[in-house]
């Protein structure tokens, strides 16, 4: 007679379920940040080729233009007021197939006009980073243009005078001790505003009235195309969740453009011994020490990338630059001259940087 087989199936103890999922999570928990790299080693791509398209575009403008686009344009209102009319990359949209929205805006208008500002609202993708969490889904904009060492406001009724951050106070940028005099030819040669110009690659000025004119062609980048910069990524411009009406068309200074921080020359007076390139990516105002801070606060290179931000030259090619890049190497890609500025921007006094 055949005996009936009596053996039991075994199932796991608890020590064993214990370990097996011990082992599963240690696996997730090293391929998981294996899997974030790759994903943000497709998003920082992906961030460099949009750049990259931006600095076609502008290319595309300048060849048409005969010139570099304005990092914004101010104007005057029906009031008579002085208002933000439209930036650099407003002028660009039909560059980055977005004929519908340029051939909609009014350019006898502020940016703020009801028109314009609906308008603005649109999210581009071609002026986003997709690493950049920032991102608030309205008139996002990642991405800031080479502004040089200031702007220019008007100061005790003296238009067009040169202005650092974060002292948003008058630079003596040929360091003879005279800052915004009422008469220009008093500041001597090069005078100040002279010296504005070759330090960055585009800046703001006037819209349909008399007044500020300042731009460079390609042939006017004396330090060459390749070794100019032209955008660099900047995560605290663009849309400003407390500032609504703040979008990738508001004309603000510090929305549209990066800066060399005022930091290079001691006292806002670049005279002899007080200027140290090194301090062009130095603590604090370097390359991504802007991250943390606010919106339109931070006009400095910054991103989400690890190590470094994404940069276009005004040759249009686009690259990846270290945040611990040589301050005197990183001045020099900031300048329109380079290396060769008048000795009034020359280092005069050896500091390490950062």
């Amino acid at each position: 007679m055949k005996m009936k087989s009596t053996r039991c199936l075994r199932g796991f103890t608890l020590i064993e379920l214990l370990v097996s999922i011990s082992i599963i999570a240690l696996l997730v928990s090293l391929l998981l940040p294996a899997v974030q790299q790759a994903r943000e080693t497709a998003r920082r791509a992906d961030c460099l080729n949009r750049m990259r398209q931006l600095g076609l575009a502008v290319h595309s403008h300048a060849d048409v233009q005969k010139r570099f686009p304005a990092s914004g344009y101010l104007g005057l209102d029906s009031s008579n007021n002085v208002q933000p009319f439209f930036n650099w990359a407003v002028v660009i949209l039909p560059f980055v197939e977005q004929n519908t929205i340029y051939d909609q805006w009014d350019f006898t208008k502020p940016s703020l006009s009801a028109g314009n500002a609906k308008l603005s609202e649109t999210v581009i993708s071609v002026f986003t980073c997709p690493s950049d969490i920032t991102l608030g889904g309205r008139g996002d904009l990642s991405y800031a243009v080479n502004g040089g060492f200031a702007w220019t406001s008007s100061v005790s009724g003296v238009s067009d005078c040169p202005i650092t951050f974060p002292s948003r106070s008058p630079i003596d940028l040929n360091g003879n001790g005279v800052v915004c005099p009422a008469n220009a030819s008093s500041d001597g040669s090069p005078s100040d505003r002279d010296l504005l110009l070759k330090t960055g690659v585009c800046f703001f000025e006037s819209w349909k009235v008399k007044g500020t004119v300042r731009h460079h062609r390609f042939a006017t980048i004396s330090d060459g195309l390749s070794h100019t910069l032209l955008f660099a990524e900047c995560v605290r411009v663009g849309f400003d969740p407390n500032v609504p009406q703040k979008s990738w068309s508001f004309a603000d200074p510090l929305a549209t453009s990066f800066y060399l921080p005022s930091q290079v020359c001691q006292g806002n007076s670049c005279a002899p011994g007080n200027v140290s390139l090194g301090e062009a990516n130095g603590t604090p105002h370097g390359i991504n020490y802007g991250v943390a801070l606010a919106e339109g606060e931070a006009p400095w290179p910054s991103s989400f990338h690890t190590g470094g931000v994404n940069v276009v030259f005004t040759d249009g090619h686009a690259t990846f630059i270290s945040e611990n890049i040589d301050g005197n190497v990183y001045y020099s890609m900031v300048t329109s001259q380079g290396m060769s500025l008048p000795t009034q921007l020359r280092d005069t006094e050896l500091s390490p940087g950062r």
